[in-house]
């Protein structure tokens, strides 16, 4: 059985989730952890590459890393333009 694969509002979405704690203290404020946007990248990515694969396309690791990092920052971006406010995380 094929599993299905999150589709970038999906993964968006969550992220949106992950920052209605933070709206609590400030309702307008559109806050987002880097953690959570850096874990949804890595699976959106990840996605791509599978799919990817399973049309027989293959990279180098290097490319690969180099992909993540691209993919990490263009989401980041894309938040930032729809008005959220990156924060960095706070170890506890």
């Amino acid at each position: 059985m094929r599993k299905s694969v999150p589709s970038a509002a999906i993964l968006l979405s969550v992220v949106a989730l992950g920052a209605g704690r933070a709206e609590v203290l400030r309702p307008h404020a559109r806050l987002i952890s880097e953690q959570i946007v850096k874990n949804s990248s890595d699976i959106s990515y990840a996605a791509i590459l599978r799919q990817a694969a399973q049309k027989g396309w293959h990279y180098q690791p290097a490319d690969i890393a180099a992909g993540y990092r691209h993919h990490f920052e263009e989401m980041k971006q894309r938040l930032i333009d729809q008005g959220y406010t990156i924060v960095p995380d706070i170890g506890g």
